[in-house]
């Protein structure tokens, strides 16, 4: 195991300096740069990690998300909630900011970032010179670090099971992204694009059994449900993949009021596996995002990239289990 000195001669500090960051002395000042030089050389010399008494970081969350937002799709306040009692036991103070342009960069280790943000922004995120890490999403893979449920595999795995299931007639219904700004512009989302891809491979894509929301909620599902069955009551689809759960309760019951039933009239497979997703009529078959776990593992990076900076960006996606419910059944 490395020595306090062997530290200290390859990281340019006194042994002294070294000794009081290693040791988390909160009494002394020493600059961001020296501390975060120590603990990098500590790890690359395979210093004990257990003798290392960490010092609480301070991280910025820039939380894109609006209070109707969250309102409308519990997700983002399960992603906030994990994120706050993640840091918490992690001995991390958080604070939560709209832009960048509210990040105190002196007494910031690092930002979490959460949302959907114009180049404008992300270029101000990288100007800033702490670590960021986007949840969620990732705007820019070669700039940015990020942690996000794994969106592509759960859209290919739900058209893999109503392919298997022998249905050809494959719909989807998404809802839109907006970034954070207050001109409010539409950014294409993930699901809707991988839908469409990977339908298009298979020579199942039709755009008229594709619909997209104006948001994620329970309202602009219900809205799309309608719509649905105005215009394609007599040829729906055999399935629908639905890009949130709360589209899908929306979706539900506009169905419902119209006679259409679920899984006989046409299957359904959603995404997030809210606590109402069980109990809804039929209950949803659905993928279960983790936002403890998100939550959890996002805080968990950032301070290792705070301790020990990488010069390769790190995109961590998150997989997530079906949960057959009576929406999709095999």
């Amino acid at each position: 195991m490395a020595t306090i000195r062997e530290i200290a001669r390859e990281a340019g500090y006194s042994p002294a300096t070294v000794s009081r960051v290693l040791n988390g002395d909160q009494t002394f000042s020493v600059s961001k740069k020296a501390r975060e030089q120590i603990l990098k050389v500590a790890h690359e010399l395979n210093y004990d990690h257990r003798l290392i008494k960490e010092r609480g970081y301070s991280v910025a969350v820039i939380f894109a998300v609006t209070p109707q937002e969250e309102l409308r799709d519990v997700y983002f306040s399960g992603l906030r909630k994990s994120l706050i009692e993640s840091a918490e036991e992690s001995n991390i103070e958080l604070s939560f900011c709209k832009n960048a342009d509210d990040v105190d960069v002196e007494k910031t280790d690092g930002i979490i970032a959460v949302g959907r943000f114009l180049s404008a922004e992300l270029e101000k995120m990288k100007q800033l010179g702490i670590q960021v890490l986007f949840v969620d999403s990732n705007p820019d893979p070669h700039e940015f670090n990020s942690i996000q449920p794994n969106l592509q595999m759960m859209v290919e795995t739900a058209i893999e099971y109503f392919v298997q299931a022998g249905y050809q007639k494959i719909g989807f219904i998404g809802g839109r992204s907006w970034d954070s700004t207050e001109g409010r512009h539409v950014l294409r989302d993930t699901r809707t694009r991988c839908f469409e891809s990977r339908a298009r491979e298979l020579g199942l894509f039709n755009q008229n059994h594709v619909f997209i929301g104006d948001n994620f909620s329970v309202d602009s599902g219900y809205q799309v449900g309608r719509e649905i069955v105005g215009k394609i009551r007599d040829d729906l689809p055999q399935a629908f993949l639905v890009a949130s759960d709360p589209l899908a309760v929306g979706v539900l019951q506009a169905f419902n009021e119209n006679k259409l039933t679920v899984p006989e009239d046409v299957s359904m497979i959603s995404i997030n596996d809210i606590d109402i997703a069980k109990y809804v009529s039929p209950p949803l078959t659905t993928f279960r995002i983790d936002t403890e776990e998100l939550g959890k593992v996002a805080i968990e990076t950032l301070r290792n990239l705070i301790v020990s900076p990488k010069k390769s960006k790190r995109m961590i996606l998150l997989d997530a289990d079906l949960v057959f419910r009576k929406s999709f059944v095999i």
